[in-house]
């Protein structure tokens, strides 16, 4: 029985100490126990790896298929109810956060053939867009068939969870783990509904989520149709993504064949050339900086605080370790976000460091895909604990790729047979 609910119960605490462990725990406790809970995840994962624990998964048969698929898509489908009493609570999300219209706009422009990357003029700060093209181009979707934007994100996430579903059902394991495995992704759905309505109702994180869960799926099958469409829409989405790429590039080079390895990097090479480079970046090569440097704006306005006294909004749920080092870097706000810049990219590059040598010492005993995705789990959770700016929206990125762990780890522990 632990088998099962170990795996669950972290993933439902760490749902728990993200939406609402603030009102438990205080903001001094709560960033230490969330990534203490975090990471427990890897560790334990790891630990099932060392095992040579792994998944027994038969082949693909149509009512795995349609059984699995269609499970996954209902499992997040329930939700739907709930999502539209929030939508329409929140129906001008315009109002509190400014994300959504930014991706609106930068679409909108686009589709009247306009450059997208310029400042949003909606608002009195003219923020400068910051979002990469397969963060937006999918409005195109709600724009022809005229439905809210924010529903693009929940059909995604019905989309990536089929896939889940069909790859769960493979499993030799009892159907009751296969269930529960599933519902696993809509379970943090639900903690956020009840708990943070407002913070996934101002953005369109479910679409990465999403691209984050098909790429996982793709590490778990070490399918490289999958990996590559993983790769082409979390690079293209959300460009934070780089620092996980060496790592994962050197290990899948030492091990999968290296006309496979062309193909794949080729594939996300052109799609970046044709995607992102061509139609932006080589019309006007400043975007990039000017979207990190806006984004590192809002981080030093977030640092300064709002208001008399001020507050700093982000730092009010604990969600992560921004509070800490207020307190202990010196210098203003602009010279103490630059400091947990340097910190977290120092994190990358140690984490590039020890990931590599890590598995070169271990490679016998590890899964190389397997170890991929919990490299990119522990990339994911540092880059955000040590951000000088997170939203709580960002972290159902994070506790959709816990979700693919915890659900491995179940289908690892309770394999039916011995392959």
């Amino acid at each position: 029985m632990k088998k099962v609910v170990i795996p669950v119960i972290l993933l439902l605490l760490q749902c728990y100490v993200v939406v609402y462990g603030r009102e438990w725990l205080g903001l001094d406790g709560n960033p230490a126990v969330l990534f203490i809970l975090f990471l427990l995840v890897p560790l334990y994962y790891l630990s099932v790896l060392k095992k040579g624990e792994a998944p027994v998964v038969k082949p693909l048969a149509v009512n795995k298929l349609l059984i699995g698929g269609s499970i996954g898509v209902a499992a997040i489908a329930v939700t739907i109810p709930w999502f539209d009493k929030l939508f329409a609570e929140y129906n001008n999300p315009g109002q509190l956060s400014d994300v959504l219209t930014q991706l609106n706009a930068l679409y909108e422009r686009y589709a009247s053939g306009k450059f997208p990357y310029y400042p949003i003029e909606e608002y009195s700060w003219h923020p400068y867009p910051v979002y990469m093209p397969l963060n937006w181009l999918p409005l195109a979707l709600s724009h022809l068939f005229h439905f809210d934007n924010r529903w693009i994100g929940i059909l995604a996430m019905m989309i990536a969870n089929g896939i889940w579903g069909i790859y769960v059902w493979r499993n030799d394991v009892k159907v009751v783990v296969k269930l529960l495995a599933i519902l696993l992704p809509m379970s943090i759905l639900l903690f956020y509904i009840k708990w943070a309505g407002m913070d996934i109702s101002v953005s369109l994180e479910t679409l990465i989520a999403a691209y984050y869960m098909i790429l996982a799926i793709g590490l778990l099958q070490k399918n490289i149709y999958l990996i590559t469409l993983g790769l082409i829409l979390c690079l293209l989405s959300r460009y934070t993504f780089v620092f996980w790429l060496p790592l994962f590039a050197i290990v899948y080079w030492q091990n999968v064949p290296r006309k496979t390895n062309i193909m794949m990097w080729g594939a996300v090479g052109l799609s970046v050339v044709v995607l992102y480079l061509i139609p932006f970046y080589l019309k006007d090569p400043t975007i990039l900086k000017e979207g990190i440097l806006y984004h590192n704006n809002c981080a030093v306005a977030e640092w300064n605080g709002y208001g008399e006294p001020p507050v700093s909004y982000t730092f009010v749920p604990g969600i992560y370790f921004a509070s800490y080092f207020k307190n202990l870097l010196p210098g203003n706000s602009e010279q103490e976000v630059f400091l947990m810049r340097v910190i977290q990219a120092g994190l990358m590059l140690l984490l590039n460091i020890i990931g590599i040598w890590y598995y070169q010492r271990n490679k016998q005993r590890i899964d190389y895909s397997f170890f991929t995705l919990l490299m990119l789990f522990v990339f994911l959770l540092f880059f955000y604990m040590f951000s000088p700016l997170l939203y709580k929206y960002y972290h159902l990125v994070t506790l959709s790729v816990s979700a693919m762990l915890c659900g491995a780890i179940m289908l690892s522990r309770n394999r039916e047979t011995t392959p």
